[in-house]
């Protein structure tokens, strides 16, 4: 599944936004989860939401003026994979609109 957020940050701010973000994301898992995060790049974000028993790969791609993402649904979780990608869709748009 794929996500686009546009933003007018620019690249720098909206990955410190993203960064600062991070933390607070494991308390807004339904359910509870954990959320394992490491910038491979400069401007690529990988993380791993685990929830019910199930890890899911998020990469995040931070440009100039939007943030793509591929948000990869286990297919035991497919059924819920839209919600799935609204709720890392809505987190990543939180992140982005607070100054942190």
């Amino acid at each position: 599944m794929d996500i686009e957020i546009p933003h007018d940050l620019g690249k720098a701010e909206a990955r410190r936004r993203i960064e600062a973000g991070l933390p607070k994301l494991e308390q807004h898992i339904p359910g509870g989860g954990t959320v394992q995060a490491t910038w491979s790049t400069q401007d690529q974000l990988d993380m791993e939401i685990s929830a019910m028993g199930q890890t899911i790969p998020v990469r995040l791609q931070v440009s100039d003026d939007q943030v793509r993402g591929t948000v990869a649904v286990p297919m035991l979780l497919r059924m819920m994979a839209g919600p799935i990608g609204e709720f890392v869709k809505a987190s990543a748009q939180k992140m982005l609109s607070r100054p942190a």
